[in-house]
């Protein structure tokens, strides 16, 4: 009798360790302060600070980039805490329309997602938060900034 109380309250111990966390898992990185910026002799340069609900000890994290205007930057390239990928999939962009991808390197939650920016500068994303300025001072092509917090859905 001992035996089968004793294999009861192990099994039902067992049974609530296996059973799934009621933790909620988030389904967007969030993006502050994003800027970006190119100027003569063609650089480029783009800095955002990423904050991820999934992992909290890793963020919030700068994200900076420098590199040729009109190229892709270098292959690879990661936020600072070396986390994750920051990628251009529709190739070089253009800062008055591109897509900016993210992706986690590694860790139990994968994620991956992409979000397309539109300064509206063809007219084609009215009301937008992604402000672009052509020529804002000697020497600089163009300055863009993200109004608010960005939300790039993983």
């Amino acid at each position: 009798m001992k035996f089968t109380a004793i294999a009861s309250v192990l099994l039902a111990a067992s049974s609530a360790f296996a059973a799934p966390s009621n933790a909620k898992r988030s389904t967007s990185l969030q993006i502050t302060d994003f800027q970006a910026s190119a100027a003569d002799p063609d650089s480029a340069s783009m800095h955002f600070v990423l904050t991820d609900p999934n992992y909290p000890d890793d963020t919030p994290t700068d994200c900076n980039l420098i590199w040729s205007y009109g190229s892709l930057p270098k292959e690879g390239a990661r936020c600072n805490n070396g986390e994750y990928y920051i990628k251009f999939p529709q190739g070089a962009p253009d800062f008055n329309l591109f897509t900016l991808e993210l992706q986690r390197v590694s860790g139990s939650i994968p994620e991956d997602g992409q979000i397309l920016l539109s300064s509206n500068a063809n007219g084609g994303a009215p009301g937008t938060k992604w402000i672009c300025v052509n020529n804002p001072v000697e020497h600089v092509k163009i300055r863009c900034h993200y109004e608010g917090t960005l939300d790039i859905e993983v």
